[in-house]
């Protein structure tokens, strides 16, 4: 009998990507089509997925299902044949919805934080010899792939909810890391926005658990409403959480803590100390997400501080690139007001002598946030705005980066605007001789920028 073909739309996407490995590992004959070919598609090609650069309705000739990404727009010529010969067509969280209905799902979802949590689970999950799968939004260092798949019963998943879809996926363990107002391109209002994550925790199963950090004030509001679902609460600020984190020692290259959990959540429980390879307290969160959901699992406790201590994190996120002369090279994806403040504030533990490189993403996002972005981004001393990454939106007047940087320059008159990329080395420059720590931040193409000016 024949493998079944499966054709992705968008395969050079983080998510898609990590599906088609996926599915590829599973013994299914895999191939996809892109408009471009980058690192996730070199590491497909490898393993012997046939790739098409460029979407035409002959790439799909063979294929037996389509799978598409939200980024695919439905005047696609492989949409429109799929459409037209009946070829079974799937979003790329329906046929992530198929992969987890055969294990046991735990859902990592949030504004911020669920890259990170979902590789720290994963992590602890290897560790502890369970064999689990792995499906991620980012590159885990420890795999060099934002995927793992294994034969255990359990899978871990980073569920999306930028355009709505993380609804469609089957877990009975979730965790929330925070919920900040985003994505108002999809859901328009907050209201919109709220009402899906609290849908999100009713989908449990009767005997599911949710595990929310009450330090986010739009979680802790949704978490007395709901009614008829477990939630295990975790905070740093908030003693009356069933998870009360105490902070025992910073320093630059890790952070020890201590979780005092009720015993109505475990039972014949005690304060436990733990240590992660990594700082800044949103980290100390997403860990502590992490613990709850692996004691909840019998995770024995050794198992648990080992793959802590191990971990090396996720690409992009406050990556250390290398030292050029004096100065230290990091590269971050933190592109929404909230990261960039619990970025910058990990990095002041490192260097308090910060030169920030910032490339906004999305003229929609500073839209909605304009107030935000002004307020966080003039408190940094030393700003280089780069123009924004657009993502395929339209400018919006009055949002772009020039619009950004006259409201900074009001607060903040050290600020520099880049209307080319090609000056910043030469801006850059004058900083090396310096012991301080450069920053590049962004969702966009500034990573390139970032290893660019590291290997110049």
């Amino acid at each position: 009998m024949n493998k079944i073909k499966i054709h992705f739309i968008g395969i050079s996407g983080i998510g898609m990507s990590g599906i088609a490995e996926l599915m590829l590992d599973r013994g299914f004959d895999i191939q996809g089509s892109d408009k471009s070919l980058n690192e996730n598609t070199k590491r497909l090609k490898k393993k012997g997925v046939n790739f098409f650069l460029n979407h035409n309705k002959s790439n799909i000739k063979n294929a037996d299902v389509v799978v598409y990404s939200s980024a695919i727009k439905k005047n696609n010529p492989e949409i429109k044949e799929a459409s037209k010969r009946k070829i079974p067509l799937l979003s790329r969280a329906d046929m992530l919805a198929e992969l987890m209905k055969n294990k046991k799902c735990i859902a990592i979802a949030g504004s911020h934080g669920k890259t990170t949590t979902t590789s720290l689970i994963g992590t602890i999950l290897d560790q502890a010899k369970l064999d689990p799968t792995i499906v991620n939004g980012g590159i885990i260092n420890s795999y060099s792939k934002n995927n793992r798949y294994g034969k255990g019963e359990w899978m871990v998943v980073e569920a999306d909810e930028s355009d709505g879809s993380f609804l469609k996926l089957p877990h009975e363990i979730s965790i929330i890391t925070n919920l900040d107002i985003e994505h108002m391109d999809f859901y328009k209002k907050k209201e919109n926005l709220f009402k899906a994550f609290e849908d999100f925790i009713n989908k449990l199963p009767f005997y599911g658990k949710s595990i929310i950090c009450v330090d986010d004030i739009n979680l802790n509001n949704i978490t007395k409403k709901i009614k008829n679902r477990e939630i295990i609460t975790y905070s740093i600020k908030n003693k009356n959480a069933d998870v009360k984190i105490n902070i025992v020692k910073k320093t630059k290259t890790y952070t020890d803590f201590e979780l005092k959990i009720n015993k109505k959540i475990f039972k014949n429980n005690q304060k436990k100390k733990y240590r992660i390879n990594t700082i800044g307290d949103h980290n100390i969160l997403n860990a502590s997400a992490s613990i709850i959901v692996s004691k909840l699992i019998n995770i024995n406790y050794i198992s648990i501080n080992t793959a802590l201590k191990k971990y090396i994190g996720v690409k992009r996120r406050f990556t250390f690139l290398g030292k050029k002369k004096l100065s230290s090279i990091y590269d971050d994806y933190a592109h929404h007001p909230t990261e960039i403040r619990a970025t910058i504030n990990a990095a002041k533990n490192i260097n308090k002598n910060l030169v920030v490189v910032y490339q906004p993403h999305r003229y929609s996002r500073t839209k909605f946030l304009i107030k935000e972005f002004v307020d966080t981004l003039s408190k940094i001393k030393n700003l280089i705005l780069l123009d924004t990454y657009s993502a395929g939106e339209k400018k919006i007047k009055g949002y772009a980066s020039s619009d950004l940087n006259k409201k900074i320059k009001k607060n903040n008159d050290n600020v520099i605007y880049l209307d080319n990329e090609k000056k910043l080395n030469t801006v850059l420059s004058k900083y090396l001789d310096t012991d301080c720590l450069i920053l590049f931040m962004g969702a966009g193409s500034i990573t390139k920028l970032a290893r660019d000016f590291y290997l110049s």
